[in-house]
This record gives structure tokens, sequence and C-alpha cells, in this order.
């Protein structure tokens, strides 16, 4: 029986029974006696439950359709791959019981997780209300969906788990000033599992079939579970396996009896195979416990699938491709037992059980950098290959690209969802505005059919996106053709040609001559390279793949269209999906669909985004501009079908008012419309929806232009670089950091001849590689003389120990004017390097002291401690209201005057300051260490605890200076006071629950000090009371540099009005360089398109499967990230974090605090860069100031 069948009857009063893994209803049968029922999709059992229950049969069936819409509260959807049931308006008691019974309706194994609606209300304005709807991507119940495998995992693992929540610790807020009023939906989305036993077709690989611990029965009809019943019953210890078809008859006769199921040969042999969930009835039937385990073929893992509560014997069951194996022994099946978080394998299931005793919470696998290494972002790959191969008549930016845009007709659909959303419209896509940067020609093609519509734009897009690789392809043919005789290529990546052979340039122009190729870009387009791409590889990929750019496209356009989009465009040719959570990058092997919303600041309209690029408006008569930036218009609420678009006449002027928005269209614009109809000599509706969509993506192309020529003076190209502002503002602020590296001093060496007896030995060496040598003396000794008896290289004083002669050129020999001297380290590191870069890398090395370095595997627990550590911006509440000449400062002196102040670019500060560079390395704290850090002898983060003392509470008492993120229990008066303890509790169902919240304390226990900030504290009286370890760094204003670029754009964009523009960027850039820095990597998932039946019902068996939404003619799965590199500084986040609580306590203490007198100020609010204060003086800092420091101030 279904779920939504079961909420059918639930609504007719008809009372469903439990029975075994089902319902069932009871209804007088044919010959009067009372039956069960339970398939209600019969036409013969539908008529007895309405006869029975006296309901009509029309309104039974209605009521239990799967398409049942007349309770606005309940909303079942059914896919292949998974189903879903949104419930409103019902408290969670009762949710958890609907849950339950959805739950337990499931007839095959499953995995589920559930997503919560609800209403969010402003702190500050009451009738201020947002609704968030329930989205398992960001108001999830469970981090991961919970796979069930038996009944007993439903009540075990979902609903006592479910009804443990804080519910409300689940939500998310999009700012400090929201308060949940009430959890409005609860959403349940259900994934089916193909995990059936009795595929008797099943291949069982040599591994387990010769495996002596496992029993393997021959033709098994699609009854190996019940083979497995039978053979562990019988007790002759002569048993055969292929001897037991009596004993298979009797167990399945057994179960049928139990089943209520009449036996007959024809159900024996059509018996279709048992889904794990249905092994709870055959525990019951036999009385077994049964376990059932799957192994990894190829490394022979074991791993427990369903485990069994039942208190029966136990019987060992090995599922291989949907067969199920009997298991003699479980402990000697296979001698590797994997934790199913960590992968750490052990010998023996005792020792896993033992290691999961010990909850091992590694869901992710993390690595980190091999050996130390200087943090640098990914270098473009096109500059770095023009650089390797010595290119310089060209520059690395890809020059074109496409921009698209969208529009919607609005479909009425009246549907409400909770008690004050109502949605009035389903946006379905009618026409598509496609233009180009190389061609400058605009398409736009409309078409009623969404598929169609997509078909028609991404063949056009293929169409010019051939057009833009043929000009990139011959920009930078130079580099190409050199790549291909550097190094050649395969038969493995050329179709057609002999493995075995490395094939140069003379063999391409060849072909092309023979007719085989007709062009050099007709060659390029059918190389193809693995995932180990060579130089060649690397620039392809960056050449064919045409950026694609919408604007806003992540969150409007991608989701107007992804029902049909993945099936256009080939779930195959999808290389790569960014989606976090909206789509900021979708990447095939010739395009790569980008979000300009993703490089400009939150919230930019896109007339916003034209004007600071474009300048707004080029026309004086706003009504008849001609421009392409003149205001467009439509009448979207007037379009109710497509059919309407074919109307010869201009629509009315009242078909342009929303009664959504409730605007009303102005005279003004209505002339517009009238004018844009007779100017373009427009015929149809349709015509004024091809000119609106155009009309957004025209000036679209040049506004990208003029933003793209500000990252060009950073020498960054906007659409390889980077797929969001965030990315190409590290780069920024990392490369002002590498252009102001030290050199060394270049002081001359000791003069000294280069040794003679070394000539020997260069002569030996190119005569074994049948090289020319051509070297003299004295040409080595000008050398030295010109290198002032330095290293080549690494500039370091040469000797006569230590001097070599280095060729330049490694595949020449040892011949004048393809030597330079060098060390003999140098020498023998460079290998093939070429001299610039190796010379780069020396320098790095010079300057490694003086760079940030990421986290390497040796010291990879610094990173643990650091995340443990890492702690925001904290936002006060000291003081609720204050109001001039009515509130009293501290209850004493009357309220004067109230100002805020605000930090201008506190994380700048922060970052210009001293930043932990170097290797990070642990060392134990040792006696002494305190002094050495007061004397800046020692220089990073302490691991301590610390404290107030008594005596300075008092001087503490409002700003409490240890910030630490901890659980705060709003039900406990002793941790929140008599006072917010009985204020939380009359909010009633809106109280707090207990959550992690960023607190301001007198202590902390065993956190992370950056010594900048602990020495503020030492110098202020605080106490350290254990010192368990120090992470050591070295100091230096890195970015010191990077402060001084944006400080100094920002200042002149202020005094110019022409640099604004460049102003503006920095601003941004600014507030976004460092943000990588602490990006939580586990939170990242990856996103894969399918259209398999078999890949779909792998991935979501697999423990990283997160959530899976079914598309017409794909699914789009999401996968947890396993594997996480982690490169990203986190120390360096934590060092600007904590610096800018330096910055807010020396603010406090160190001027107001030390300046005015207490009874003279009070702190209403603050945040980590901004503070409100109340004053007793009109004017503060004249007239407050101590007598005693008026000189001082």
């Amino acid at each position: 029986m279904f779920a939504y069948e079961l909420e059918g009857l639930k609504r007719l009063n008809i009372r469903a029974i439990r029975w075994g893994s089902s319902y069932r209803v009871k209804v007088r049968g044919r010959t009067g006696k009372m039956v069960y029922v339970s398939n209600l999709s019969r036409p013969a059992n539908q008529k007895l439950v309405a006869k029975q229950y006296n309901v009509s049969i029309e309104d039974l069936k209605k009521q239990m359709s799967p398409e049942y819409k007349a309770d606005p509260k309940y909303r079942f959807y059914n896919g292949k791959h998974m189903e879903s049931h949104l419930y409103e308006g019902i408290q969670a008691g009762e949710f958890y019981d609907k849950l339950e019974n959805v739950l337990d309706s499931q007839k095959s194994a499953f995995k589920v997780n559930i997503a919560l609606g609800y209403d969010l209300v402003s702190l500050t304005d009451d009738s201020e209300t947002r609704y968030f709807h329930p989205n398992i991507g960001n108001t999830y119940v469970f981090n991961a969906p919970i796979a069930v495998n038996s009944k007993a995992d439903i009540r075990k693992k979902i609903i006592s788990e479910i009804r443990s929540m804080e519910l409300a610790n689940k939500l998310k807020y999009p700012s400090s000033g929201y308060k949940v009023k009430a959890i409005t939906v609860f959403k349940d989305y259900i994934y089916h599992r193909n995990h059936a036993l009795g595929d008797s077709e099943a291949v069982i690989p040599k591994v387990i079939r010769e495996n002596k611990h496992v029993i393997n029965f021959p033709k098994t009809n699609n009854k190996c579970d019940f083979h497995c019943i039978a053979w562990h019953s019988m007790q002759d210890p002569k048993k055969d396996p292929r001897r037991i078809q009596a004993q298979v008859k009797d167990a399945f006769k057994r179960y049928c009896s139990f089943k209520g199921i009449t036996y007959s040969l024809g159900l024996f042999h059509s018996f279709k195979p048992v889904d794990l969930l249905q092994l709870d009835d055959f525990e019951e039937c036999f009385q077994l416990a049964i376990n059932v385990y799957s192994m990894d073929v190829d490394s022979g893992k074991v791993e427990c699938i369903r485990r069994s509560d039942k208190e029966f014997e136990t019987m060992n069951v090995l599922s291989h491709e949907n067969h199920a194996l009997y298991v003699k022994n479980v402990d000697m099946l296979q001698s590797k037992y994997q934790c199913a978080k960590c992968e750490m394998v052990f010998g023996s299931s005792i020792k896993l059980k033992d290691h999961s005793k010990s909850q091992c919470e590694r869901v992710n696998i993390e690595s980190f950098p091999a050996q130390p290494t200087i943090y640098k972002p990914p270098q473009n790959a096109i500059r770095s290959l023009l650089a390797k191969y010595s290119i310089k008549d060209v520059d690395h930016y890809v020059d074109h690209f496409m921009v698209y845009d969208f529009e919607a007709v609005l479909k009425p659909t009246a549907v409400q969802h909770g008690e004050n959303t109502f949605f009035t419209n389903e946006h379905i896509p009618v026409s598509v505005s496609v233009a180009d940067s190389l061609t400058e020609e605009v398409r736009c093609f409309v078409n009623d059919d969404p598929k169609a519509l997509l078909t028609d734009m991404f063949k056009y897009i293929g169409d010019v996106s051939e057009k833009i690789q043929q000009y990139n392809v011959a920009k930078y043919k130079s580099l190409l053709r050199k790549i291909i005789d550097a190094h050649g290529l395969t038969g493995m990546e050329i179709p057609g040609a002999s493995l075995g052979k490395t094939y140069t340039t003379k063999d391409v122009d060849s072909w092309i001559q023979q007719g085989k190729y007709t062009s050099f870009f007709d060659f390029h387009s059918c190389i193809g390279f693995g995932k180990q791409r060579p130089d060649y590889g690397k620039i392809k990929q960056q050449l064919d793949k045409v950026p694609v750019f919408g604007f806003n496209s992540g969150r409007y356009d991608i989701n107007l269209i992804k029902k049909d989009l993945f099936a256009v465009i080939d779930t195959d040719n999808i290389k790569s999906v960014i989606k976090p959570p909206s789509y900021m990058c979708i990447a095939t092997s010739d395009m790569k669909m980008l979000d300009i919303s993703n490089y400009v600041p939150a919230g930019t309209s896109y007339d916003k985004y034209l004007t600071t690029y474009l300048g707004g408006y080029q026309c004086d008569d706003k009504i008849r501009c001609v421009c392409g930036l003149g205001k467009g218009l439509f009448p979207y609420e007037y379009i109710k079908s497509f059919s309407v678009l074919s109307e010869a006449t201009i629509p009315p002027k009242s078909a342009f008012d929303s009664e959504l928005r409730g605007t009303s269209i102005s005279d003004d614009d209505y002339k517009r419309v009238q004018f844009v109809w007779e100017h373009y000599g427009m015929t149809t509706i349709k015509d004024l929806l091809v000119w609106y969509n155009n009309l957004d993506v025209v000036p679209f192309i040049k506004a990208i232009k003029a933003q793209r020529e500000l990252f060009k003076g950073f020498d960054l190209d906007m659409f390889t670089d980077g797929v969001s502002l965030p990315g190409l503002s590290e780069k920024v602020m990392y490369q002002t950091c590498f252009k102001n590296l030290q050199y060394p001093s270049k002081k001359p060496g000791k003069a000294f001849r280069f040794p003679a007896k070394r000539m020997s030995g260069y002569k030996s060496q190119d005569a074994n590689a049948k090289r020319e040598f051509g070297m003299t003396l004295e040409h080595l000794d000008t050398l030295l003389q010109q290198q002032k008896f330095l290293c080549g290289l690494c500039y370091s004083p040469l000797s006569t120990d230590t001097a070599s002669a280095d060729r330049v050129n490694n595949k020449l020999g040892h011949i004048n004017g393809n030597v330079l001297i060098s060390c003999i380290s140098c020498n023998t590191a460079r290998k093939d390097m070429s001299i610039k870069s190796f010379r780069y890398n020396k320098l790095l090395d010079f300057n490694s002291e003086r760079l940030v370095y990421s986290i390497d595997k040796e010291e990879k627990d610094i990173y643990g401690k650091m995340k443990a550590n890492i702690a925001g911006g904290p936002s006060i509440i000291f003081n609720r209201y204050a109001k001039r000449n009515e509130t009293k400062i501290r209850g004493g002196k009357v309220c004067k005057k109230v100002i805020g102040y605000d930090v201008n670019a506190l994380y700048l500060w922060a970052l210009g300051n001293e930043m932990p560079c170097g290797r990070l390395t642990t060392i134990e704290a040792y006696d002494g260490i305190i002094d050495d850090i007061k004397s800046d002898k020692i220089f990073g983060f302490l691991e301590c605890d610390i404290r107030t003392p008594e005596h300075l509470k008092q001087y503490f008492s409002e700003m409490t200076p240890i910030f630490k993120n901890i659980l705060i229990d709003c039900t406990d008066e002793s941790v929140i006071g008599k006072h917010m303890y009985e204020y939380n509790e009359s909010r009633k169902q809106s109280r707090a629950k207990p959550a992690r919240k960023l607190i301001g304390s007198y202590f902390g226990e065993k956190i992370l000090i950056y010594t900048p900030l602990l020495k503020w504290y030492l110098s202020h009286g605080m106490e350290i009371t254990q010192t368990y370890s120090f992470i050591k760094a070295s100091s230096h204003k890195a970015f010191a540099p990077f402060m001084e670029v944006v400080s100094k754009a920002r200042r002149e964009g202020d005094a110019d009005k022409s640099k604004a523009m460049i102003a503006g960027m920095m601003k941004l850039v600014e507030n976004s360089a460092f943000g990588r820095s602490g990006m939580d990597m586990s939170k990242h998932k990856e996103v894969k398109y399918e259209l398999d039946e078999k890949r779909i019902e792998s991935k979501i068996e697999h423990f990283t499967f997160y959530c899976l939404e079914e598309l017409n003619d794909a699914c789009e799965i999401t996968m947890k990230k396993r594997r996480l590199k982690n490169k990203n500084l986190i120390h360096l986040s934590i060092a600007i974090y904590q610096l800018a609580k330096l910055r807010m306590l020396q603010f406090y203490y160190d001027c107001i605090d030390f300046y005015f007198d207490r009874s003279d100020f009070q702190y209403q609010e603050m945040d980590t860069d901004s503070a409100y204060i109340a004053f007793n003086c009109e004017n503060p800092f004249q007239d407050c100031i101590k007598p005693s420091l008026r000189k001082h101030f």
C-alpha cells in the first residue's frame, strides 16, 4: 500500500491496519466473511472498501490518487527514483506520525532526508516576515540522507533521532536581525534504492566464488535468499548446496503460510527477488536475525549494509550484484574490515567495532601538501605556457565570449504555501536571446516547447562557439605548434594515427596537404587527451571552452530551464558543475556557462550593473531612446498563453500593469512602447518580446568588456582566472605580494679562477652524451667576473669548491655562449627547468620567511586546532535603548548624544599587519615562553588556558575580552541569568533553543591566541594559567603592499570621479580577498548528471550520496565531496579575525575607556567594525575628555 493511499484512507476515516511491512483494510468479502485486502489498486478491492465504509467509488479513487490535490496542506510527488511528501500547517508531533506512516509504507530499501519550511520575523519590525521554502540544499534536518535497510532503522535512525532534535537549530538565517516565527512546512525526500536479493543471473567474481567461507548456490531462480535460509536450517554435516531444492521449497511454503498466500508451483517459479526491507518479514517468519554484507571486489573490503536488531539466531548473507550468498564465518570472510566513515581498515570485525565505539567522525578524507609549500593561487594556464615557451607576441586573454538571457511567460497556478504565502504563477521559458562579442550578432529564439527552445539555443551556441574556437586557435597557433614540436603528440591522442610513434608539426602539415584535415583548426578539434593532460591538453581546454555569461543566471535562468537543460547539452558532455547553492559554472567540452552576478556585489541589479560600467542612458529623449541602454517594457502578466504572442495589435496600456507588484505603467513609459512598436515596424506582440529580450544582451556584452578591462590592469583574465570575484580578488592580493619580494644583496664575492681540473669532467660528460664541447677556461673566468663571483641562479658567493659550469640549454653541450656559472647545488637541482623559472624559485626560497605557507602533511594537526578555534566577528548588544535627554548612562548622567562609529576597511588594516609567514611548526610550550612572546623572540599562536583575575573583572565587565564559540543552553537559568531566562520563557513557541554562539567571556580553555592579541591581554593584566603548545611562524607584513594599492585606489577614486569605477572595484576586491582562506571545504559537494539506471542506483547507494532531483530526461545527483585537498590558509583567517578583535578592544579600552570617565559614556551595541555609544555631552571629544588627559588627547 502506497503512502498516498494511506493518506487518502485517513482522509476518509478508514482505518488501515499494519500487517508485516505493509497495511491492510478489513472488509466483508464476497462470501460474507470478514477478510483483509492490501492491494487497493485492484478495482475489485476498491469496490469492497467503498461498500464496507459507505463511500462512493469515485470519492475513494479521488482520495487515494497520487494526483490528489484537494488538500493544499499535503502534496505528493512520485518520480522514478524518488518521491516527496510535503505537509503544511501542522505541528512537529503530527508530522512525526505522518512521517512514520510514510516510511512504514515503503516496500523497498530507501534513503530519506527532511527539509523544513519556516517563517522568520524581523527583530525590529514585527510586520516584516520572510518565508523560506523547504529545500534539501539549505534547510535539511540530517547532514546526509539516512539509509533504511530494515523497519527497525525507521524508528532507530529516523523517528527517535528527529524527535530528540531541536529543529530550530537546523534553520538558516539571512542575518542576525531575524528570529524564527514558526516552522510551517515539513517535506520528506525518499530516494528509492534497488537492493533486492535474488538475481540468479548475476556473475559472481572469482574472489568471492572461490572464497571457502562463502556458499554460492547455482541456479537459484531468483530465490537465493531461500537457499540461504534452507542451508542455514539444515543440520546434516554432509549437506550439498547443489541438492537442497526440497528444503528451499519447504522454506518457501513456510513463507507463503506466514504471509497468508496460497502456495502454488507457478508462484514458486515466478517469485520475484526479495528487497532488503522485506527481510523483516523473513526474520519473523524463520525466527532468524539476518545480517547482510557487501564486498568490494578490488580491495576485498567488507562492509555491513544491514545489521539486525532481532534476538534470534544470526544468519549472515553476502550481497553481490543483487545476488545473496551464504556466509559461513563472517570474521573469516576477509581479513579486511573498513570503517564506513574514515576508511580505516582493520584485521577483524571486533577491532572495527571497537573503533566504531570511539565514535569516529571523519566524514572527509583530508590531504595536505606533502612538502612545505609557499601558497600561491593557481596560475593562468595560458600565461604560464606563453612564458614557458618564450612566446611574447601574443597576450594571455581569451578575447571573445557569449551572453544569453531568457524571458518567461507566467502560467497561473494559484497554489497556497503556508498561512501567508500564495504562489500565483509558474514561470515557463518562452524566448532566449544570444549574442557574442566576435560577430556582434544577436539571435532571439521563441518557442512554446522549452526543450525545443533549448535545442535551438544550444545549436546556435555550438555554431558560434566553433567560430570563437577558430579565432582562439589562430591567435595561439604559434604556441600550439611550438608545444607539438617540443613534446610531440602520440597515436593515443591523434585519431587514426599509429601507436608507438611521436608526431610533430611536420606530420600535421603533411596531413593537411594530403586532405586528411582541412586546416590546423580541424586537426586541433580532432585530437583528445586523458586526465593527465600534457601542455597541449591544458591550453586546448582553455581555448575550446567558450565563456557563456548570464546575469543572475545561476539562480534564475538555469533553474528555469534545468528540467531539460542537461539532457539537451548531453550529460556525458558535462565536465564539471559548481553549485554552492546557485549554479556558478556548468562546463562542457566546448563551453562554460558562468554568472556575471558572481563577479559583482550581492544584490546588484542588472540596471545598476549597466549603469556602473556603461554610464546609463546616452540619449536625451528617454521615450525615443535607441542607444540600446533605454528602458525595456513588456506586459508579462498579460501573456497568459503562448497564443497571445500572435496578437497583431499593440497591447493596451493596462496590459503593462502588475497585479503582483501593485504597479501601473506611466504615460511616458507607454509612449515609449508605442514609439518602439512603430520605430521597429512591429506586427505582433512576439516582435515586442524579441526586442525586449534582445535589449538585455546587447549592452551586456559592452558592460562585460568594460568590467574586464579593470582586471586586465592586474594581468588577470576574468574568464579564465576565476569563476567568481573572491577567486580573482585572491589573485590580486597575492600578485601584489609576489611583486614586492626582496632580492639578495648581490655583494661581490672573493675573486678566484675557475678550477682547470673540472674541464676534463665536462668533456667526458659531453662525449658520453654525444654533445659538442667547446668551452674554454678564459670564457669561464670572464663569466665569473661578469657575475661578480656569484652564483648565476641563487646569487650566493662562489668559491673554487662550489663553482660549476651550468649549461643553459641542456640539449646542447658545454660550449661558449651556452654556459653560466652556478653553485653545484643549483646546477644539480635545476635539471631541465628554465633559467628564469629556477631563478624565480630561488627568489621564493630567499623570501620564504616573508611569504605564507600552506599547512603541510607533517604538521596537519595544526589545521585541526585552527579549525576548532576559528571565530568570526562578534555582534554584541549592551543596552537596547538610548534616547537623547531621556535615558541615563549607567543609571546616572543623562544621555545627551548617541554616536555611531564605523571602522573604515578594518579587515584590510588587519591584512596589512604582521601575518604568520613561513612554514608553521608545532613546538611544546616551555618555561619562559611567555617572556619570549612579550619580547618578540617568538611569534605565532599559543595554545593555552587564559583567565581574567578577580580584581580585573569589574574593569572588563562591559566588554569581556575573550571571544570563543560555545554551546549556550538557553534552558538553564544559571547559564544565561534570571532576566534573560524569564524573557526567553515568555516567548513560548518562539523561545531560543540551545545553540553554539560566539560570546565574550572572562576565560578561555585550550584556545589558540595570536601573539599580537596575546601581548595585549598580558599588558592589560590577564593571566595564562596553562600552556600546551605553540604554533611557530615568522612575522612579516606580507600583504602591506596590497593594503597600500587598495587604499591608494580608493583615495584616488574619492578625489577624481573618473577613477570612481576602479575605486569601486578595489573595494570589492578588498572585501573578498581573504575570504577563501577560511573556507570550510568539508561542506563542498559534487554534482553529477546521470541517465543510466544502474549508475543512478549506484550513486544513491553510495554513502556520500546527499540528494537527488529528477529532471525530464536525467537525474541531478549531489554527492558529498569525500577527498579534500587542503591548501587554504586557515591560519591567515584566524590571524585577521583576531587582529580585528584586537582593534576592537583597543578602541574600547585604550581609547574610549582611557580618555572618558565611565560615568560619561555607555556602549549600546557593536559588531567587529562598528560601535554605537551614548555620551552625556553634546561634543564628547571636546567636553567629555578627562581633564588630566586633554592635553595628551
